[in-house]
């Protein structure tokens, strides 16, 4: 069987030409830019999401999994979207309007509006905790996840069918309907159900934002222990994305998503990093990364990782990065006295949500088939691993399906399933 490396996908992106707006974190803090640290923006990752093609994930042909004669599932059909309102929703106008009123309102407003625990890791719960509030506020589905308009929740009340059965993923639809555990209670955010008319209710969200990223661009790192460095990172990689999705507007297709990882910016203690940079050389260790960067690149990579990077990698944090795509993990806020605890409970409900497992197919996230060395030496140990995180009886039909086709060619039971890019949050409340 041909290892890992030789068959993960490399499809590099072009970076848009056009100047981009800057990011908020550097309009709130013109006074620590002349000290800013502009770490690299590698394009040349062997796996991983940032450095796919939307369009081959859907096409059989161009799906270089760890299986090469894997069925691939077709991804759900989304409806077409209508440009008129798509245009409106990805035009960043409004929120850059609404920005420049803040800009002079904040003045306005009392430092003791921000009282309370300003430690690191406070500030980074406080960012996501705010972002995802403002998502909220501005989204047109309110309640619980089995009241919004998605895909799935959509067929399911045409069948009238239970709302407990609300999949995310779509794996019910095609391996047998089952609970998929708590991922069926998140709020889903997708392009079509964000309003621009409703930024009018996230104002004071929005002005608190502000504040909360100018504590950021001073916040002090030294002497954080591990535990509070990972919960830390990964908030604020989450931030990241989706105060890029609020400067740059939402989407409108796939392949901006993924261009979008690559100038998604935040200001951390007077250092400005993009979100590839947070995973790729601080939350994972530089492995994952097969950059082709020039010399005085390196450098910066090493310098960057020196400064932040966690002493211990975390293969967990592969169920709690969020990009905001349809494939991406839930989004939760990470605490630094229980982040191993919420790491597991992040695996665990994720897994449960997103392998499928019917009589002759044991399907699994292409995520987890980028990301395969951290959790297993080969496709054989990655399924053993699988099955022993999956709930008890799920657990055991995913054994009785290995054991029945350890005789057939693994290709015909395994299933890669293809990650989409289609703009979309599920968040933990």
């Amino acid at each position: 069987m041909e290892t890992s490396a030789d068959l993960c996908d490399s499809y590099p992106i072009k970076n848009p030409k056009q100047e981009q707006p800057k990011s908020q974190a550097q309009k709130a803090n013109k006074s620590t830019n002349a000290t800013e640290k502009h770490w690299p923006s590698p394009s040349d990752d062997k796996q991983g999401k940032e450095n796919q093609s939307s369009n081959n994930s859907t096409k059989k042909n161009n799906e270089k999994s760890l299986i090469h004669k894997a069925q691939v599932r077709t991804p759900v059909k989304r409806p077409p979207i209508d440009h008129k309102t798509a245009e409106k929703r990805s035009d960043p106008q409004k929120l850059q309007l609404e920005y420049r009123v803040m800009d002079q309102e904040s003045a306005q407003v009392p430092d003791k509006a921000m009282s309370g625990d300003e430690s690191p890791n406070k500030i980074s719960e406080n960012i996501l905790k705010c972002l995802s509030s403002i998502l909220m506020r501005m989204s047109s589905a309110k309640g619980s996840a089995e009241s919004l308009p998605s895909f799935s929740t959509l067929a399911a009340q045409e069948n009238n069918e239970p709302k407990e059965s609300w999949d995310p993923y779509a794996i019910c639809s095609e391996f047998g309907r089952r609970d998929i555990g708590p991922y069926k209670q998140l709020h889903a955010i997708e392009a079509e159900t964000i309003n621009p008319n409703q930024t009018a209710n996230a104002l004071f969200l929005l002005r608190r934002l502000k504040l909360l990223l100018r504590k950021l661009a001073s916040v002090n790192l030294q002497h954080l222990s591990h535990q509070e460095k990972l919960a830390f990172w990964i908030n604020i990689y989450n931030s990241c994305m989706m105060n890029a999705f609020l400067e740059h507007g939402i989407p409108e297709s796939p392949e901006i998503i993924v261009a979008l990882m690559q100038k998604a910016t935040i200001n951390v203690g007077g250092h400005l990093l993009n979100a590839i940079t947070i995973e790729h050389f601080i939350l994972r260790l530089p492995y994952h990364s097969k950059y082709t960067l020039s010399k005085g690149t390196k450098n910066d990579e090493k310098t960057a990782r020196s400064i932040f990077g966690l002493e211990l990698s975390e293969p967990l944090v592969t169920f709690a990065l969020s990009c905001g795509s349809w494939s991406s993990p839930a989004v939760r806020v990470y605490t630094a006295s229980q982040v191993e605890n919420e790491l597991e409970v992040a695996k665990r409900e994720y897994l449960q949500a997103a392998v499928g497992i019917s009589s002759t197919k044991f399907a699994i996230p292409k995520l987890l088939n980028w990301y395969l060395p951290d959790f297993a030496k080969d496709i054989e140990s990655l399924l053993d691993w699988i099955c022993l995180q999956l709930p008890s009886e799920l657990g055991k039909d995913a054994i009785k399906l290995l054991e029945r086709g350890k005789n057939e060619p693994l290709s015909q039971v395994v299933q890669i399933i293809p990650y989409e890019f289609s703009f979309r949050y599920l968040l933990s409340t």
